[in-house]
């Protein structure tokens, strides 16, 4: 007996601990859960008999093995352990409620993944059908437009984006096309000869110098409508593009 009171330091912790023998007594030995009345003592003896540290970082927990970690998730996790600690949910609740999480995730991470596959393949699809072999050169002047403004970085993360269903930014059939319309138009680096599979995706210099090679390599042609035709509206759009200089 004198060894049990030698743990406590004072008579005031001697009683609190008389008054914690009678409760769990009065309980039929159960542990007693914590209510918003309970005492810090009590939280604390409750922690440490349910493994519950003192500090909310060092609360057990961490994502298995396997699991595609974000960002998101990692900041997720952080708030979740503060939460628990908080609540004092005993870690292997806790443990049980992050598994849910990750089972969650995952299965929102393939449902999207499929949606965007879906959308990409449907917007290509469609632009394919439409702008046939002037497709290459469509994309390239969108493509340019924003790579001058953004840079690549920006251009990345731009395009990668995902919207509300789950699709990329850069696979939504009205942002490209709107995109592709004002590259044409500023930069021309689509083939502005519309059908044109061979220029298709070149910058207009290099088609510039490509027509004007045909003056040594075969001047019957590069002297025919066709071909100076094009070199027009070469010479049209890289004016309009020097006077934005």
């Amino acid at each position: 007996m004198m060894k049990q009171l030698e743990r406590y330091k004072s008579a005031d912790e001697i009683s609190k601990a008389f008054r914690e023998g009678y409760k769990n007594a009065k309980n039929g030995g159960k542990q007693i859960e914590l209510t918003d009345k309970s005492t810090p003592e009590e939280v604390k003896a409750y922690r440490e008999a349910n493994g519950i540290p003192d500090d909310a970082t060092k609360y057990p927990g961490d994502f298995r093995e396997g699991f595609e970690v974000t960002d998101a998730d990692k900041a997720i996790l952080a708030d979740f352990k503060a939460a628990m600690h908080e609540r004092n949910v005993p870690p292997k609740v806790a443990a049980a409620a992050l598994d849910w999480y990750q089972d969650f995730a995952a299965a929102q991470a393939q449902e999207l993944n499929a949606q965007l596959a879906k959308v990409a393949g449907d917007t290509q699809k469609a632009l394919r059908a439409e702008w046939g072999g002037d497709y290459d050169g469509q994309i390239g002047a969108a493509q340019e437009l924003m790579k001058a403004h953004l840079g690549e970085e920006g251009f990345g993360q731009m395009m990668g984006l995902r919207l509300m269903d789950g699709s990329r930014l850069q696979d939504s059939l009205p942002f490209v096309k709107m995109m592709a319309t004002i590259g044409a138009d500023y930069y021309g680096s689509t083939a502005i000869l519309t059908g044109d599979i061979e220029a298709t995706g070149k910058t207009l210099e290099a088609q510039k110098q490509e027509l004007l090679a045909l003056r040594v390599s075969d001047p019957t042609k590069f002297k025919s409508d066709d071909v100076q035709g094009k070199l027009t509206k070469i010479y049209a759009q890289l004016d309009k593009i020097t006077a934005r200089k």
